[in-house]
């Protein structure tokens, strides 16, 4: 019996300093993305529509995206795309006629009725390749 109970009380202080020892560990451990860096340089395709029209389909472009756009009530939409790191995530900056969000880098979001969709090139290249696209149609996305 006093062994039992000998033994439970080693235990107990064993993973109490355990306890203790784990705590003076740092929790996460921060390290900037190697591609982080490079976001800027990445290339999207950005589509912008209307539930009445499309004003930009698979528009290309890297770094900084700006365009207006007329809807169909006579309102004009300016907007604003920069792919940037923010809280340590990869997310583009979307500013609408001074709204201010952030979206991820394959995402949509829609403002009223206006609609805002992004891809990332290279991953959408990646992800042809894994369905078993030949090398020829994923070359050939821009």
């Amino acid at each position: 019996m006093k062994r039992n109970v000998l033994t439970g009380a080693l235990l107990l202080a064993a993973g109490f300093g355990i306890g203790i020892l784990a705590s003076h560990f740092p929790v996460a451990s921060a390290s900037v993305a190697p591609d982080a860096a490079n976001i800027e340089h990445q290339k999207f395709l950005v589509s912008i529509d209307e539930v009445r029209q499309n004003f930009v389909f698979g528009h290309e472009f890297t770094g900084h995206y700006a365009t207006t756009v007329t809807l169909s009530d006579g309102t004009k939409r300016h907007i604003e795309l920069t792919p940037m790191v923010h809280n340590g995530m990869e997310v583009v900056e979307l500013k609408d006629n001074g709204g201010h969000t952030y979206m991820g880098l394959n995402g949509t979001t829609t403002n009223g009725e206006l609609m805002v969709q992004l891809r990332n090139v290279a991953t959408m290249k990646q992800q042809l390749k894994a369905e078993g696209w030949p090398v020829s149609a994923v070359e050939s996305v821009r």
